[in-house]
């Protein structure tokens, strides 16, 4: 029997699930941990699965795929009919093509065992996994993009990994996993995926050019004091490393790999970065004062606060305050290092006494009334200096 497309797995000439799980485990090459459902003395040549095309059933050439009523999910090849059968065989040889749910999870669940099998097949199946998702009829199709993941992590690519998050065809739900699995790689977040990223979490933004991600990427970067991916596992703990249960499209094949959910971390971090206030958006002209006349760019209010990074408990909430400011802006000092500006006016006196009672103590923490600078002892509720 002449299969219409090579990825298929066909009884009795390719080896079932269970036999290609445990030939994969006996390499000792996949970052995976793997096991079956199946009995391991049952799993050789011989045993049944489900997901392969067995060219014994009948087959039955129906005069349309939308007249064929669609059958229901998670069945495997045996579990159609015969028009479904051939359907299904006929769609196999162009499966960007529109067909029903059952027929893209059973193409998935031939493709997740070739991923497991000797190159080049594995190699095969990830950019026949690519091509699917560019494909329009592929969009709601979950399965994908967890098989997509599964793909880049047993190839151990963070960099394909990356840049197929940054085409925005992944699926919402993964994305936290995913960018965890891109961190262990080794792989930064980057400034192409963050445009789908905010997407994807549906986090207010304006739309920026690259360049300008970018700068705010390495931004919120020197302000960690890490990558944002690498602090997002820093703050997780060593549990990033363990290997947890993946729901697999074969329902033969149970694997277990780590899946560190690093969005409750990134999502506020990326929020706090894209804050922009009525003079805050950061711009290239706005990074850097003008060398000539820095005093120019001093909002027009009679007190400033400014403040550098700091690996104080309470920074992240600083700065969210001082965002909360109308004319915010984030600058770079002589020496490059970011610098926080807050304006605030004599009505909004209570916001300058909060954010400054979390910053007081820090050496970059300064006050400017109408551009000049206060000592720190002129500072006080109702001080003179501060009329």
């Amino acid at each position: 029997m002449h299969l219409p497309n090579y990825l298929l797995r066909r009884a009795g000439h390719d080896a079932p699930a269970a036999a290609v799980a445990l030939l994969a485990a006996a390499r000792g090459s996949l970052p995976v941990v793997i096991s079956q459902l199946s009995d391991p003395d049952l799993a050789d040549d011989t045993q049944a699965d489900y997901a392969q095309i067995d060219h014994t059933l009948v087959l039955v050439q129906p005069p349309a795929l939308t007249e064929l009523p669609a059958p229901a999910d998670g069945l495997g090849y045996s579990g159609f009919t015969p028009q479904q059968r051939a359907a299904f065989l006929r769609w196999a040889a162009k499966p960007t093509d529109e067909a029903p749910p059952a027929f893209q999870q059973l193409y998935l669940a031939n493709l997740e065992i070739r991923l497991l099998e000797a190159e080049p097949l594995p190699n095969a199946a990830r950019t026949a996994l690519l091509g699917l998702s560019a494909a329009p009829a592929w969009r709601a199709q979950r399965g994908l993009s967890r098989t997509l993941l599964l793909a880049f992590w047993l190839a151990q690519d963070g960099n394909g990994l990356a840049t197929w998050l940054a085409e925005g065809t992944a699926s919402p739900e993964v994305w936290g996993v995913a960018l965890g699995c891109q961190a262990l790689l080794g792989a930064p977040l980057s400034a192409a995926q963050t445009p789908a990223l905010l997407a994807s979490w549906q986090l207010p933004h304006v739309d920026l050019p690259g360049s300008a991600l970018a700068l705010r990427l390495d931004s919120l970067g020197s302000t960690l004091g890490q990558e944002p991916l690498a602090f997002a596992l820093a703050k997780l703990g060593d549990a990033v490393h363990v290997p947890q249960p993946w729901r697999c499209q074969h329902r033969d094949l149970r694997l277990h790999f780590p899946q560190p959910q690093v969005r409750p971390v990134l999502e506020p971090l990326l929020a706090d970065m894209l804050t922009i206030t009525n003079a805050g958006a950061l711009s290239g002209s706005q990074l850097e004062p003008d060398d000539d006349n820095e005093d120019a760019a001093l909002p027009p209010a009679p007190i400033l606060i400014e403040f550098g990074h700091s690996r104080s408990d309470v920074f992240a909430y600083a700065l969210r305050q001082a965002q909360k400011q109308a004319g915010f802006q984030q600058l770079l000092d002589e020496d490059r290092h970011i610098i926080y500006r807050a304006p605030f006016r004599r009505s909004e006196m209570q916001r300058f006494w909060q954010l400054w009672n979390s910053v007081q103590s820090w050496s970059s923490a300064h006050v400017y009334r109408e551009g000049r600078e206060l000592e720190k002892w002129q500072i006080y509720p109702h001080s003179q200096y501060l009329r």
